[in-house]
């Protein structure tokens, strides 16, 4: 990275730069190539953000989030944390894909990302009233990296779902 990335909204005016967006797990940079923008745009299922930088002179994407809605059944939330809430679903916020490009890996960029994503659930959560942050890890650096910044597995039964409390991190001031 050169410098601080620029992180905004996914545009039709960014497909040129899509195909050049690598990442270890193939399905993420097919999903950024072919899906972001349809789900972004005709069929408003997830909302896809896309960090920016200047590459060798040139603008590229080398990192982005896909924000969704979700809801998470209380039973499969075995934390005596969230024991006392309803029993029916509770609502939630998915990110649904988080990754950095190749060439971007290692500098703090997912993190950042991360950060944007949550400053992005917590706002949706102070209008419409969302209690959760969930995400699914695809691989044991991830489900590391995601319990790093706090968030914690759902359950026995869904290791690789991983949850965030949002009041909590209202509480302390994200």
């Amino acid at each position: 990275m050169s410098s601080t990335p620029r992180i905004e909204g996914l545009a039709r005016r960014h497909k040129p730069l899509l195909s050049r967006f690598e990442n270890q797990h193939v399905e993420l940079a097919d999903y950024l190539r072919r899906w972001a923008l349809p789900h972004h745009e005709r069929d408003r299922l997830s909302r896809t953000r896309i960090a920016l930088d200047v590459v060798d002179g040139r603008e590229r994407v080398i990192g982005y989030h896909s924000l969704a809605a979700a809801s998470i059944e209380h039973g499969t939330l075995v934390s005596t944390h969230f024991a006392s809430l309803p029993k029916f679903p509770l609502p939630a916020i998915l990110l649904a894909r988080l990754a950095v490009d190749t060439g971007a890996q290692g500098q703090g960029l997912g993190r950042y990302l991360f950060e944007d994503a949550l400053a992005r659930a917590v706002e949706v959560g102070e209008i419409v009233g969302v209690r959760l942050l969930v995400t699914d890890a695809k691989d044991d650096a991830a489900v590391e990296f995601y319990r790093h910044i706090g968030m914690f597995a759902l359950g026995d039964g869904f290791p690789c779902r991983m949850v965030l409390d949002l009041r909590t991190t209202v509480a302390r001031g994200s």
